[in-house]
C-alpha cells in the first residue's frame, strides 16, 4: 500500500492534488499503460485513500484525455491514436510559431545562453543512454519561450495542452535519433532568435512542431 493518507507520504491538505499528479505521472510515463482498465477499489487500496479523491482525480484525468470512460465497460487509460495527436500537434503549430516570434524581444543573451549549454547537455546525457535529461530539457525549452511570450491568452491554452504533449513525447525515445533531431532543431531555433531572424526562427519551430507530429504518428496503426 501506497499510504497517501494522513500517515503516508502525501497529506491531507493537498491530498486530492496530489492523487491527481501521482496518477497523471503514472500514465504518462507509462506505469499505467494505454488501454489498462482502472479499477477503484485497487487505486484506493494502493494509496490508501477513500473513493472520493480517486474519483476526482480521474474527472480530471479526463478532462486532461488521458482517460476515458466506457458506458457498460468501465474507465480506462486513454490509448492514443493518430487523430488525436494530428489534432493536438496542428493546434500546438501556430501557437509555438507565435510564442517564438513573442518571446524573442523579452530574452536576453544569457537566456539564449542558458538554453543553447542545456541542449548539449541534454546530448550528452542522450549519448549515455540517459533520455531523462532530455525530457526535462525538451520541456523546459517550449515553456520558456511560451513564458515569455508575455501573452496570456497563449500561455494557458499551452498549459493545457501540457500533459498530452508530454505524454506524446516520450514516445520519441522508441527511436533515438528522434531526440537527437529535436535537440538541433531547438539549437537552431535559438540561433535565429538570438540573431533577430524572427520568420526563420518562426518556420523552424513549424518544422520541428509537425517533424515531431509526423514521428510519433508513424508509431500508431492507421484507425
Amino acid at each position: 500500500m501506497m499510504g497517501l493518507g494522513k500517515t503516508g507520504m502525501f497529506d491531507n491538505l493537498n491530498l486530492h492534488e496530489r492523487v491527481y499528479l501521482y496518477l497523471r505521472d503514472k500514465i504518462v510515463h507509462n506505469s499505467l499503460k494505454p488501454g489498462s482498465r482502472i479499477d477503484y477499489d485497487e487505486l484506493m487500496a494502493e494509496l490508501g485513500v477513500s473513493r472520493t479523491p480517486v474519483r476526482d482525480a480521474l474527472n480530471r484525468l479526463q478532462i486532461d484525455n488521458l482517460i476515458e470512460v466506457r458506458p457498460r465497460s468501465g474507465t480506462f487509460v486513454s490509448t492514443p491514436n493518430k487523430k488525436a495527436i494530428e489534432d493536438l500537434y496542428n493546434v500546438r503549430k501556430p501557437l509555438e510559431s507565435t510564442a517564438v516570434e513573442l518571446a524573442a524581444p523579452h530574452l536576453s543573451d544569457e537566456s539564449y545562453l542558458a538554453l543553447l549549454e542545456e541542449a548539449e547537455r541534454a546530448e550528452v546525457e542522450l549519448k549515455k543512454g540517459n533520455p531523462d535529461v532530455f525530457f526535462a530539457h525538451d520541456r523546459h525549452f517550449h515553456r520558456t519561450l511560451i513564458s515569455h511570450s508575455d501573452n496570456s491568452r497563449l500561455i494557458a491554452i499551452m498549459d493545457s495542452l501540457e500533459v498530452q504533449v508530454k505524454w506524446f513525447g516520450i514516445i520519441m525515445t522508441k527511436n533515438l535519433d528522434r531526440p537527437y533531431r529535436a535537440i538541433e532543431m531547438h539549437k537552431s531555433i535559438v540561433h535565429a532568435m538570438r540573431d533577430n531572424k524572427i520568420d526563420e526562427a518562426r518556420q523552424l519551430m513549424e518544422l520541428h512542431i509537425e517533424e515531431v507530429k509526423q514521428d510519433i504518428m508513424s508509431d500508431f496503426p492507421t484507425e
